[in-house]
């Protein structure tokens, strides 16, 4: 089995802006379009005589075919990727905090991803090749700040995330989920039976990443999230 390797940059989901950012420029469409009032014309009777009377003659109603505007293709994307980790035509990038706006707010799917994160520490990729990959594994670890030193950080957990074919010069958008819990347990106030949430973790990130293509099919399930807690 063939695999290329692309190691990213130490990354937190909550930190996700960087100075690696390439903004694609979205064509603007400006189509004119102007609604000019068609003034109609009233049909006028003559004084009717005590002989005769003329009725007025029906002019044919023309109707006018509404002319369906044709939809602009979407340009596309630029190729090799700008600012990207490369290695011998894999690409890999993490995305910034605007990007990865964007590209929530232009897929449901990665949105459903995105709001399990406000419970778990996430991380995310964009990862591209110059051929085909029949899927993509996504290694990362979940960093947290060391009981013994504040200002240390350990590892929690490994992360494989796992991701379907992906086509020649063909972007994807992967959001690394792990089971890292970013609040301590809830607890049950016995005064009022209630339930308390548990404090924030803080500090708890997902880095790391390393994105590599496989060019041989696999058995493992795809796509999935599999998170393994160092003890």
């Amino acid at each position: 089995m063939r695999v290329r390797v692309v190691t990213a940059f130490l990354i937190s989901f909550a930190l996700l802006a960087t100075n690696a950012y390439a903004a694609t420029p979205t064509p603007k469409a400006s189509a004119k379009s102007s609604a000019k009032p068609v003034a109609s014309k009233s049909a006028t009777t003559e004084q009717a005589t005590a002989s005769s009377s003329k009725k007025p003659s029906k002019k044919p109603v023309k109707k006018k075919v509404k002319k369906t505007a044709t939809p602009i293709p979407s340009p596309s994307p630029v190729w090799p990727p700008v600012k990207f980790t490369s290695n011998k035509g894999i690409y890999a990038k993490i995305p910034t905090s605007k990007e990865l706006l964007g590209l929530v707010s232009a897929k449901a799917g990665l949105r459903e991803l995105v709001k399990k994160c406000e419970s778990f520490a996430c991380g995310a990729v964009i990862v591209a090749a110059e051929y085909r990959c029949e899927w993509w594994e996504i290694k990362s670890t979940v960093y947290g700040p060391d009981p013994q030193d504040a200002n240390k950080k350990i590892a929690l957990g490994k992360l494989r995330t796992l991701y379907g074919a992906l086509s020649p010069k063909t972007y994807a958008n992967i959001i690394l989920l792990s089971e890292e819990p970013l609040a301590g347990p809830t607890t049950t106030d016995p005064a009022t039976g209630q339930v308390v949430p548990g404090s924030p973790r803080t500090g708890v990130i997902v880095g790391g990443i390393s994105a590599i293509c496989h060019k041989s099919g696999t058995n493992e399930k795809i796509p999935a999230n599999i998170y393994t807690r160092i003890n």
